[in-house]
């Protein structure tokens, strides 16, 4: 799916689950586009039968087809919505602002001590290159982390994409004194597309930190040559630490790679003793050192960061072109075409407790809040409960759940999460997930009802709070999120939006549609 595909139907969906009424988006229009969506994926299907699945390629074109339709609809009524959308992906004439900042400042620095003197020790260009090889050590060991983490936290880019959206926050901000509810949807879509969008959006800001450094040495280098054209510039060095022999290694190590591709050489020790400063005495001519300081910039800020810049543009391109699906898309795109059938369908959850039977009523919970939060159109497939002990041979009898769309595994906030019991059947359920169905959901969930009326029944407060932390620390430990719920409570009462938000994200796919 195309990064501006995502955009629509993340807006669209936002606007729906927010527009409960049906003022912004009539429920008649939801319905007629879904099942023009639909017609048009048959007749370009053909003779072909379309690949099933909520988050598969067929019910993707018919999801943005759809996103379309609708939104042509809505910004029909307010135009100020297809601004809010481009803008979402990252203003681009302020990345080229910056880009041309750094030039001028690049420029600026080559005459910062307003003399015709260069000292080959000194600031501007030593500084330069120690910055960028201190920043490239900063993003090597960034990757290295985010190979062990699997997770990438850029401080500096992530910052700018936040920078980069601030004006879609001033908009929805100002939306609101005309209309309160486009304002709440508008809100709910900037927070869900930053995080879906988020790699996408910080590495578009690290592109614009990469060019804008080229771009500063490149207008060093140019400042250097202009200069050198229409001044006589004198080269030399003075240190009150470093005697000649002392100066030449320092030269060596940071002109030596300039050197070799100039092939313009260090002088020896006693030529830099002759062209110390002393006072006005001192210098040469400053061409071949002019030459030396370019080829510097050039092998060590210009050309790192535009290679790194060239493969941030890959990213981009990718990412743009096959746009990761957030897992909660699934329970939407059930709703908006579960009842058409189609690719979509019905879908299916299998529900796996673990070492408790629950309720009736917390069954009824369990039905009603995965129906809203997961899609009304999902079938439930309860299981027998897994006993202690027997995680390893559940794991291996999970063949029976290879229909699944979704698998969730409920957990009793009564019991203390054990790594060799609890822990291992997270880990297996997650590892045969990834190896036999790539694309179904993992959602771990765990039952907040009988612990919380036994703590009441005991008068003891703050238990329940405590021991949802400690839950949620363990999961989180294997790489997922906990949600946690009174599902005899969500039986009885309308389940909260926020706590549907809570479980949609909760969600976990090991390859992303």
């Amino acid at each position: 799916m195309r990064e501006d595909e995502l955009r629509s139907i993340l807006l669209i969906k936002a606007i729906e689950e927010t527009d409960g009424a049906g003022t912004l988006l009539p429920p008649a229009d939801r319905v007629a586009a879904a099942r023009e969506a639909y017609r048009a994926a048959r007749e370009a299907a053909g003779s072909e039968s379309m690949e099933q699945g909520a988050l598969s390629k067929a019910a993707q074109r018919m999801g943005a087809q759809r996103a379309r339709i609708l939104l042509g609809r809505v910004v029909a009524r307010h135009p100020f919505l297809s601004t809010v959308s481009s803008l979402a992906g990252g203003p681009a004439a302020a990345g080229a602002v910056v880009v041309a900042l750094g030039a001028f400042v690049g420029v600026a620095l080559s005459a910062l001590d307003g003399t015709r003197r260069i000292n080959v020790l000194a600031f501007p260009v030593l500084g330069v290159v120690a910055w960028n090889l201190a920043m490239y050590a900063a993003i090597f060991g960034g990757w290295m982390r985010a190979r062990r983490a699997q997770a990438s936290r850029r401080r500096l880019p992530e910052m700018l994409a936040h920078l980069a959206t601030a004006r879609v926050s001033r908009l929805v901000a100002k939306s609101g004194a005309f209309n309160a509810q486009l304002a709440e949807a508008l809100a709910r879509f900037a927070r869900e597309w930053f995080a879906a969008a988020r790699p996408l959006l910080v590495a578009r800001a690290a592109r614009v930190l990469h060019l804008s450094a080229a771009a500063l040495g490149t207008g060093l280098i140019a400042g250097l040559y202009v200069r050198g054209i229409a001044f006589d510039y004198r080269a030399g060095w003075e240190s009150t630490f470093l005697d000649a022999s002392q100066a030449r290694a320092l030269l060596l190590l940071l002109y030596g790679p300039a050197s070799l591709v100039t092939g313009i050489a260090v002088p020896d020790a006693g030529v830099l003793e002759a062209i110390r400063w002393k006072g006005s005495a001192g210098g040469e001519r400053a061409a071949p050192w002019i030459h030396l300081l370019a080829a510097t910039v050039a092998l060590f800020v210009v050309l790192p960061r535009l290679a790194l810049s060239l493969a941030n543009t890959l990213f981009i391109a990718r990412w743009s072109l096959r746009a990761p699906l957030p897992a909660s898309l699934a329970a939407y795109f059930r709703d908006a075409f579960g009842a058409l059938g189609g690719p979509i369908g019905r879908g299916l959850a299998t529900v796996v407790p673990y070492a408790y039977e629950p309720s009736a009523e917390a069954s009824a919970g369990l039905q009603a809040l995965l129906a809203r939060a997961l899609g009304e159109g999902l079938t439930l497939d309860c299981r027998a409960a897994v006993r202690y002990g027997e995680e390893d041979k559940f794991v291996r009898e999970l063949d029976a759940a290879r229909k699944a769309d979704v698998v969730v595994l409920l957990f009793n906030l009564a019991a203390t999460p054990e790594e060799e019991n609890h822990g291992n059947l997270i880990a297996g359920v997650r590892g045969w997930l990834a190896a036999a169905r790539p694309r179904a959901q993992l959602l771990v969930l765990v039952d907040e009802g009988p612990y919380a009326e036994r703590m009441a029944t005991d008068g003891v407060k703050g238990r329940v709070a405590e021991r949802r932390g400690t839950w949620q620390q363990f999961v989180a430990a294997h790489g997922l999120a906990a949600c946690s719920v009174n599902l005899a409570a969500a039986g009885r009462i309308e389940v909260p939006r926020e706590q549907v938000d809570l479980l949609r994200g909760a969600l976990w796919q090991s390859q992303p549609a």
